[in-house]
Protein backbone atom coordinates (compact mmCIF):
# COMPACT_ATOMS: atom_id res chain seq x y z
CA UNK A 1 0.00 0.00 0.00
CA UNK A 2 1.21 3.50 -0.81
CA UNK A 3 -0.50 6.87 -0.95
CA UNK A 4 0.92 10.23 -2.01
CA UNK A 5 -0.99 13.41 -1.28
CA UNK A 6 0.25 16.61 -2.93
CA UNK A 7 -1.34 19.45 -0.97
CA UNK A 8 -2.00 22.77 -2.70
CA UNK A 9 0.61 25.39 -1.83
CA UNK A 10 0.45 29.15 -2.22
CA UNK A 11 -2.25 31.36 -3.64
CA UNK A 12 -2.24 30.33 -7.30
CA UNK A 13 0.61 32.61 -8.34
CA UNK A 14 3.26 30.97 -6.19
CA UNK A 15 3.54 27.25 -5.61
CA UNK A 16 5.75 24.92 -3.67
CA UNK A 17 5.80 21.45 -2.16
CA UNK A 18 3.81 20.03 0.75
CA UNK A 19 3.64 16.25 0.38
CA UNK A 20 2.10 13.81 2.83
CA UNK A 21 2.55 10.11 2.25
CA UNK A 22 1.92 6.77 3.89
CA UNK A 23 2.93 3.31 2.85
CA UNK A 24 3.35 -0.20 4.21
CA UNK A 25 6.64 -1.11 5.85
CA UNK A 26 8.12 -3.97 3.77
CA UNK A 27 9.07 -6.07 6.81
CA UNK A 28 6.29 -5.40 9.31
CA UNK A 29 3.39 -4.30 7.11
CA UNK A 30 2.74 -1.44 9.53
CA UNK A 31 1.94 1.97 8.02
CA UNK A 32 4.77 4.48 7.68
CA UNK A 33 3.68 8.13 7.69
CA UNK A 34 5.92 10.81 6.25
CA UNK A 35 5.98 14.47 5.25
CA UNK A 36 8.20 15.86 2.51
CA UNK A 37 8.33 19.66 2.78
CA UNK A 38 5.48 21.78 4.11
CA UNK A 39 5.02 24.71 1.76
CA UNK A 40 4.49 28.21 3.12
CA UNK A 41 3.57 28.88 6.76
CA UNK A 42 -0.18 28.37 6.39
CA UNK A 43 0.38 25.18 4.42
CA UNK A 44 1.96 23.59 7.48
CA UNK A 45 -1.40 23.69 9.24
CA UNK A 46 -3.01 21.96 6.25
CA UNK A 47 -0.39 19.19 6.38
CA UNK A 48 -1.08 18.58 10.07
CA UNK A 49 -4.84 18.52 9.48
CA UNK A 50 -4.45 16.15 6.53
CA UNK A 51 -2.40 13.66 8.55
CA UNK A 52 -4.84 13.89 11.47
CA UNK A 53 -8.00 13.47 9.40
CA UNK A 54 -7.03 11.20 6.52
CA UNK A 55 -4.25 9.14 8.12
CA UNK A 56 -5.99 9.09 11.52
CA UNK A 57 -2.79 9.77 13.45
CA UNK A 58 -0.80 12.58 15.00
CA UNK A 59 2.53 10.80 14.46
CA UNK A 60 4.86 11.29 11.50
CA UNK A 61 7.65 8.73 11.31
CA UNK A 62 9.72 11.28 9.43
CA UNK A 63 9.64 14.78 8.05
CA UNK A 64 12.08 15.73 5.31
CA UNK A 65 12.98 19.32 4.53
CA UNK A 66 14.53 18.99 1.08
CA UNK A 67 15.99 22.52 0.91
CA UNK A 68 15.44 25.90 2.56
CA UNK A 69 13.31 27.79 0.00
CA UNK A 70 10.33 29.46 1.67
CA UNK A 71 7.80 27.57 -0.47
CA UNK A 72 9.16 24.31 0.96
CA UNK A 73 10.30 25.09 4.51
CA UNK A 74 8.15 27.87 5.99
CA UNK A 75 5.42 25.45 7.07
CA UNK A 76 7.87 23.09 8.76
CA UNK A 77 7.59 24.66 12.22
CA UNK A 78 3.83 24.05 12.30
CA UNK A 79 4.34 20.44 11.27
CA UNK A 80 7.00 19.89 13.93
CA UNK A 81 4.74 21.49 16.55
CA UNK A 82 1.48 19.93 15.33
CA UNK A 83 2.64 16.34 14.89
CA UNK A 84 4.84 14.00 16.86
CA UNK A 85 7.70 13.88 14.37
CA UNK A 86 9.99 10.99 15.19
CA UNK A 87 12.80 11.95 12.80
CA UNK A 88 13.51 15.29 11.15
CA UNK A 89 15.79 15.19 8.12
CA UNK A 90 17.23 18.63 7.41
CA UNK A 91 20.53 20.02 6.15
CA UNK A 92 22.50 22.18 8.59
CA UNK A 93 24.54 24.76 6.59
CA UNK A 94 26.07 26.13 9.80
CA UNK A 95 27.72 22.74 10.35
CA UNK A 96 29.50 23.20 7.02
CA UNK A 97 30.75 26.74 7.60
CA UNK A 98 27.92 28.69 5.99
CA UNK A 99 25.11 30.83 7.41
CA UNK A 100 21.58 29.52 7.70
CA UNK A 101 19.91 30.71 4.52
CA UNK A 102 16.37 29.48 4.97
CA UNK A 103 12.88 30.94 5.11
CA UNK A 104 10.96 31.83 8.27
CA UNK A 105 13.04 29.56 10.52
CA UNK A 106 16.68 28.61 10.21
CA UNK A 107 17.63 24.97 9.93
CA UNK A 108 19.22 25.13 13.37
CA UNK A 109 16.06 26.58 14.93
CA UNK A 110 13.91 23.84 13.41
CA UNK A 111 16.39 21.15 14.45
CA UNK A 112 16.55 22.42 18.02
CA UNK A 113 12.74 22.63 18.21
CA UNK A 114 12.39 19.08 16.91
CA UNK A 115 14.98 17.78 19.38
CA UNK A 116 13.19 19.47 22.28
CA UNK A 117 10.06 17.63 21.20
CA UNK A 118 11.89 14.30 21.22
CA UNK A 119 12.74 13.92 17.53
CA UNK A 120 15.93 12.49 16.10
CA UNK A 121 17.57 14.96 13.67
CA UNK A 122 19.63 13.75 10.68
CA UNK A 123 21.14 15.51 7.68
CA UNK A 124 19.66 13.96 4.50
CA UNK A 125 22.78 12.99 2.58
CA UNK A 126 23.27 10.26 -0.01
CA UNK A 127 23.03 6.83 1.59
CA UNK A 128 20.81 7.77 4.53
CA UNK A 129 18.07 5.16 4.64
CA UNK A 130 15.27 3.81 6.78
CA UNK A 131 11.54 4.25 7.20
CA UNK A 132 10.88 1.03 5.37
CA UNK A 133 12.74 1.17 2.08
CA UNK A 134 13.42 4.89 1.65
CA UNK A 135 16.87 6.06 0.54
CA UNK A 136 18.28 9.55 0.14
CA UNK A 137 19.90 9.42 -3.30
CA UNK A 138 21.59 12.83 -3.13
CA UNK A 139 23.35 15.07 -2.47
CA UNK A 140 26.64 13.85 -1.10
CA UNK A 141 28.14 16.00 1.68
CA UNK A 142 30.87 17.19 -0.71
CA UNK A 143 28.41 18.18 -3.44
CA UNK A 144 26.23 19.92 -0.86
CA UNK A 145 29.18 21.98 0.35
CA UNK A 146 30.09 22.79 -3.25
CA UNK A 147 26.55 24.11 -3.79
CA UNK A 148 26.74 26.21 -0.62
CA UNK A 149 29.99 27.72 -1.87
CA UNK A 150 28.58 28.33 -5.35
CA UNK A 151 25.49 29.95 -3.92
CA UNK A 152 27.55 32.32 -1.80
CA UNK A 153 29.80 33.18 -4.74
CA UNK A 154 26.92 33.95 -7.13
CA UNK A 155 24.84 36.12 -4.80
CA UNK A 156 24.52 39.43 -6.63
CA UNK A 157 24.87 42.68 -4.66
CA UNK A 158 22.07 45.24 -4.81
CA UNK A 159 24.17 47.51 -7.07
CA UNK A 160 24.19 44.87 -9.83
CA UNK A 161 20.42 44.39 -9.63
CA UNK A 162 19.91 48.16 -9.77
CA UNK A 163 22.11 48.60 -12.85
CA UNK A 164 20.14 45.90 -14.67
CA UNK A 165 16.84 47.62 -13.88
CA UNK A 166 18.17 51.01 -15.00
CA UNK A 167 19.48 49.52 -18.24
CA UNK A 168 16.09 48.22 -19.31
CA UNK A 169 13.57 50.51 -17.64
CA UNK A 170 15.28 53.79 -16.88
CA UNK A 171 17.06 56.62 -18.62
CA UNK A 172 14.62 57.70 -21.35
CA UNK A 173 13.29 55.89 -24.42
CA UNK A 174 9.75 54.76 -24.98
CA UNK A 175 8.16 51.83 -23.17
CA UNK A 176 7.53 50.12 -26.52
CA UNK A 177 11.19 50.40 -27.51
CA UNK A 178 12.25 49.03 -24.13
CA UNK A 179 9.87 46.08 -24.35
CA UNK A 180 11.03 45.34 -27.90
CA UNK A 181 14.63 45.32 -26.72
CA UNK A 182 13.76 42.85 -23.95
CA UNK A 183 11.65 40.58 -26.17
CA UNK A 184 14.28 40.54 -28.93
CA UNK A 185 16.64 38.91 -26.44
CA UNK A 186 14.43 35.78 -26.36
CA UNK A 187 14.61 33.24 -29.20
CA UNK A 188 11.41 32.33 -31.02
CA UNK A 189 11.94 28.63 -30.38
CA UNK A 190 14.13 27.03 -27.73
CA UNK A 191 15.67 23.55 -27.82
CA UNK A 192 14.54 21.04 -25.20
CA UNK A 193 17.36 21.32 -22.70
CA UNK A 194 17.70 22.54 -19.14
CA UNK A 195 17.54 26.19 -20.26
CA UNK A 196 20.81 27.09 -18.57
CA UNK A 197 20.26 25.06 -15.42
CA UNK A 198 18.90 25.84 -11.99
CA UNK A 199 20.47 27.50 -8.95
CA UNK A 200 23.04 25.94 -6.60
CA UNK A 201 20.44 26.25 -3.84
CA UNK A 202 18.05 24.04 -5.79
CA UNK A 203 20.80 21.58 -6.68
CA UNK A 204 21.49 21.14 -2.96
CA UNK A 205 17.99 19.67 -2.45
CA UNK A 206 17.59 16.18 -1.04
CA UNK A 207 16.47 13.57 -3.60
CA UNK A 208 14.26 10.72 -2.38
CA UNK A 209 14.06 7.16 -3.70
CA UNK A 210 11.33 4.99 -2.21
CA UNK A 211 10.56 1.36 -3.03
CA UNK A 212 7.23 -0.12 -1.96
CA UNK A 213 5.86 -3.49 -3.10
CA UNK A 214 8.58 -3.73 -5.75
CA UNK A 215 7.75 -0.35 -7.29
CA UNK A 216 10.11 2.61 -7.37
CA UNK A 217 9.11 6.21 -6.58
CA UNK A 218 11.56 9.05 -7.29
CA UNK A 219 11.13 12.57 -5.87
CA UNK A 220 13.97 14.99 -6.77
CA UNK A 221 12.43 18.12 -5.17
CA UNK A 222 13.94 21.20 -6.89
CA UNK A 223 17.21 19.56 -7.96
CA UNK A 224 18.56 20.08 -11.47
CA UNK A 225 20.22 17.93 -14.11
CA UNK A 226 23.69 17.58 -12.50
CA UNK A 227 22.28 16.73 -9.06
CA UNK A 228 19.75 14.26 -10.48
CA UNK A 229 22.47 12.67 -12.61
CA UNK A 230 24.65 12.03 -9.55
CA UNK A 231 21.67 10.58 -7.69
CA UNK A 232 20.87 8.23 -10.58
CA UNK A 233 24.52 7.09 -10.68
CA UNK A 234 24.21 6.18 -7.00
CA UNK A 235 20.90 4.39 -7.49
CA UNK A 236 22.43 2.43 -10.36
CA UNK A 237 25.41 1.47 -8.17
CA UNK A 238 23.25 0.08 -5.36
CA UNK A 239 20.92 -1.74 -7.76
CA UNK A 240 17.97 0.46 -6.99
CA UNK A 241 17.04 1.14 -10.60
CA UNK A 242 16.24 -2.52 -11.20
CA UNK A 243 12.81 -1.82 -9.76
CA UNK A 244 10.19 -0.61 -12.25
CA UNK A 245 9.59 3.10 -11.87
CA UNK A 246 6.03 3.83 -10.83
CA UNK A 247 6.14 7.58 -10.17
CA UNK A 248 8.58 10.35 -11.04
CA UNK A 249 7.82 13.80 -9.65
CA UNK A 250 9.16 16.35 -12.12
CA UNK A 251 11.75 18.59 -10.42
CA UNK A 252 10.89 22.15 -9.43
CA UNK A 253 7.22 21.74 -10.36
CA UNK A 254 8.09 21.01 -13.98
CA UNK A 255 10.51 23.90 -14.56
CA UNK A 256 12.45 23.68 -17.83
CA UNK A 257 15.57 24.75 -15.91
CA UNK A 258 15.71 21.46 -13.99
CA UNK A 259 15.32 18.71 -16.58
CA UNK A 260 16.42 17.77 -20.08
CA UNK A 261 15.57 15.07 -22.59
CA UNK A 262 18.55 12.89 -21.71
CA UNK A 263 17.59 12.83 -18.02
CA UNK A 264 13.94 12.07 -18.78
CA UNK A 265 14.98 9.24 -21.11
CA UNK A 266 17.34 7.86 -18.48
CA UNK A 267 14.58 7.84 -15.86
CA UNK A 268 11.52 6.86 -17.87
CA UNK A 269 13.11 5.19 -20.90
CA UNK A 270 12.93 6.02 -24.58
CA UNK A 271 9.34 7.16 -25.18
CA UNK A 272 9.32 5.54 -28.63
CA UNK A 273 10.07 2.06 -27.24
CA UNK A 274 9.31 2.12 -23.50
CA UNK A 275 6.19 2.64 -21.47
CA UNK A 276 7.10 2.99 -17.82
CA UNK A 277 5.61 4.79 -14.87
CA UNK A 278 3.99 8.18 -14.49
CA UNK A 279 5.53 11.64 -14.34
CA UNK A 280 3.72 14.40 -12.44
CA UNK A 281 4.36 18.06 -11.71
CA UNK A 282 3.29 19.12 -8.23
Amino acid sequence: MIEFDFLPVGDGERSGDAIALRYSHPQTGAPVVGVIDAGFEDDGEAVVEHVNVYYNTDVADFMLSTHPDSDHINGARKVVCGLHVRTLLIHRPSWHGYPNNSGADSADELAELAERRGANVIEPFQGVCGFGDLVIAGPTPRYYRDMLAAQEATTQPASVRKSFAERYFGGGGSVVATLRQVLDAFPVEMPFGDAGGTSPRNNSAAIVSLVVDGNHFLLPSDAGVPAIGQALDYLDAIGRTRYPLNLFVLPHHGSRHNIDRATITRILGDPTTTEQGTAVAS
